[in-house]
């Protein structure tokens, strides 16, 4: 089991615009600038919730899915079997987009369960953009989970993560091909398949990939940032080595940090 009380120190690099700093489990962390280059620090998504679950109208879900009265997150969740499906965003998708979905796994000692992110339903029993599979080899029956599937439409790849609640998150898939269609995934779907099983899934999150503005550190800088689970929730960009001056943004540069939680 992992230390649920942990402390430690992380370096962020990119030698290029920006790049994710790496994952810890953290309530906040702080990044300290000793590159003689100016940083930026920004959060990496908007969050949207696709489904929470907290009424009984199922009227945007295709296939099998109950409204489940105990509770995971709010009133109620939703109880899957088969397959069941609905729309996503109706937006395009931008490299490093997330989709999180909470799920618990059935009581049972086999069970095989993917998430998936496709985009179109024709392509619902295929590979998708993203996805990911779970049964008794890599996780525990009727426990918690939060699924994680990160997109790179730019290059047809997604990785994909499985968290136990409370624990560390483990990768499952890095760099994995998938089928992004034509359209950005404009007017994707998430869809969860547990075949003669019985999955309860809430809430389902996307995490949009946005551009905010950066918080600019120079050298000899230090600030402290909040975390809702983990540091990976913030990049670093290269705005160049001098100040004011953010021509050689494609040096390599590192920033140390220290993480709690």
């Amino acid at each position: 089991m992992s230390n649920l009380n942990k402390t430690g120190t992380f370096a962020a690099t990119t030698d290029g615009n920006f790049n994710i700093i790496p994952y810890n489990r953290a309530n906040s962390f702080r990044i300290t600038n000793f590159t003689g280059k100016v940083v930026g620090v920004r959060r990496r998504h908007s969050s949207e919730v696709v489904d929470d679950f907290n009424d009984v109208d199922f009227s945007e879900w295709s296939g099998n899915v109950e409204y489940e009265s105990s509770e995971l997150e709010g009133t109620g969740a939703a109880a899957i079997t088969d397959i069941a499906w609905r729309d996503l965003t109706s937006e395009p998708v931008l490299d490093g987009a997330e989709v999180d979905v909470t799920l618990v796994t059935p009581s049972s000692n086999s069970y095989y369960i993917t998430i998936g992110v496709y985009d179109d339903e024709s392509r619902l029993g295929m590979d998708g953009a993203g996805f990911i599979n779970i049964d008794e080899d890599n996780s525990k029956s009727n426990t918690k989970y939060i699924v994680t599937i990160r997109l790179y439409p730019s290059t047809s790849k997604f990785d994909t993560f499985l968290q136990e609640v409370g624990q560390d998150r483990v990768s499952i898939n890095t760099g994995e091909d998938g089928v992004f269609g034509s359209a950005n995934l404009i007017n994707s779907i998430i869809a969860v398949t547990c075949m003669e099983k019985r999955v309860v899934v809430d809430p389902i999150i996307y995490r949009k990939k946005v551009n905010s503005s950066n918080e600019q550190i120079g050298h000899g800088g230090s600030f402290v940032y909040p975390c809702e689970d983990n540091t990976s929730e913030y990049e670093i960009i290269n705005l160049g080595s001098d100040a004011l001056n953010y021509s050689d943004g494609d040096q390599t540069i590192s920033v140390s940090g220290f993480y709690a939680r």
